[in-house]
């Protein structure tokens, strides 16, 4: 890794149809860390991720990458450090894993993974929804890039996946890759996470070292 500077989400303004979904919302992710972003539903935390990758476009702000200022969407300069999965699947259906695994996946860990080489004679669609989501970071994370952007990474995913994801993940913290997490699993998120911030009326305010404790007082979670 020859990145060292953060991500830099900086002063994000988005509405549509005159309904504000950002207003001036910052955040910053750092190399070899995990940032975990959290939000109700409709908060705007898929489309803070859209913009920072390249997806949608903001009505203003800019995005930081390797200390350069990129105002526009650059979808090329952005690809060439963001890797970015969707809320949505994004592989096709009728797609043979294998075919995946061979155009994509198989210079990686993966390739000695069993519970992934278990999955090599289906298609997509013969998948759990799981598994499919297992299959599409492991797509994601193959790109190589300094910063992954992960949407909703556990949506329909039962637990013994869940642990197959966050070892992955925390596998490219490992080699300096900087992770920005959302998801309503908040249990899975608040405990692998080294940085949080709640998008709350637009904007993402940074959370203190307690993520839980400092979300219920702020009346987002309730104490168990």
């Amino acid at each position: 890794m020859k990145n060292h500077q953060p991500l830099i989400v900086d002063s994000f303004f988005y509405s549509v149809s005159g309904l504000k979904i950002l207003s001036g919302a910052y955040l910053e992710v750092y190399p070899g860390t995990i940032t975990a972003l959290i939000g109700r539903n409709g908060s705007g935390k898929s489309t803070l991720l859209k913009i920072a990758a390249g997806q949608m476009k903001a009505l203003s702000g800019i995005t930081k990458l390797n200390g350069e200022r990129i105002y526009s969407r650059s979808l090329k300069r952005r690809f060439r450090s963001i890797s970015y999965l969707p809320q949505q699947s994004m592989l096709p259906g009728d797609m043979n894993v294998s075919r995946v695994f061979n155009s994509f996946i198989s210079n990686g860990p993966a390739s000695e993974d069993s519970f992934f080489k278990s999955m090599m004679n289906q298609t997509v669609k013969e998948l759990s929804g799981g598994e499919r989501r297992f299959l599409e970071i492991l797509l994601i994370i193959s790109l190589d890039r300094d910063f992954i952007l992960l949407d909703e990474p556990f949506s329909g995913v039962e637990p013994r996946i869940i642990e197959r994801i966050m070892e992955r993940i925390n596998n490219e913290t490992q080699k300096g890759k900087g992770i920005l997490l959302t998801d309503h699993l908040h249990r899975y998120v608040l405990e692998a996470a080294d940085d949080a911030y709640l998008l709350q009326n637009r904007q993402c305010y940074k959370l203190g070292s307690d993520f839980a404790e400092e979300l219920c007082q702020m009346g987002y979670l309730r104490k168990i």
